[in-house]
């Protein structure tokens, strides 16, 4: 009788761990609100927009992207405010086709590719701040960015943002 009651602890014991650890898997996956192609299409566009900008200005130009995401006033994924008509030129072009194949082929594993998409994962997890010449700069209000935007209320390289 004994040994049945440590065998039933010792089971008990062991369910309660592994639904602990599939509880911490799920919870994780649920903070997490991006999948891996929205890392890839991120990390494309921002390469095609900012791709010979500074740091800064790659996760300013993912913020935008965000930031359309989240606005009722935009398609409510990161690929359909991409694709969105008439919006981003390298789309058009076929250029945000290419780089998209580019992730896919593993060429974003250094130099201002590795930036790209070091500037979307950080875009994709909450990032809504950048460091530009010393300043903090908040990017939560931005929805637009060209490099030459008339009226623009921030400049960062050669993009203007309103």
């Amino acid at each position: 009788m004994k040994t049945k009651n440590v065998c039933r602890m010792i089971f008990t014991l062991i369910l309660v761990v592994a639904c602990s650890v599939a509880v911490g898997t799920t919870t994780e996956a649920a903070k997490r609100k991006y999948t891996e192609n929205d890392v890839k299409y991120m990390a494309a566009i921002i390469f095609c927009e900012a791709g010979n900008q500074s740091y800064a200005g790659k996760v300013a130009v993912g913020c935008v992207v965000m930031n359309r995401v989240k606005s009722p006033r935009f398609p409510n994924t990161v690929l359909k405010v991409i694709k969105q008509p008439y919006q981003f030129g390298p789309v058009r072009q076929g250029k945000f086709a290419r780089e998209v194949k580019n992730v896919e082929k593993g060429k974003y594993s250094k130099g201002a590719r590795r930036e790209c998409l070091k500037a979307a994962q950080e875009v994709l997890e909450g990032q809504t701040k950048v460091t530009y010449k010393g300043r903090k700069l908040s990017m939560k209000k931005y929805h637009f960015f060209n490099g030459r935007l008339s009226s623009p209320k921030l400049r960062i390289g050669g993009h203007a943002f309103k």
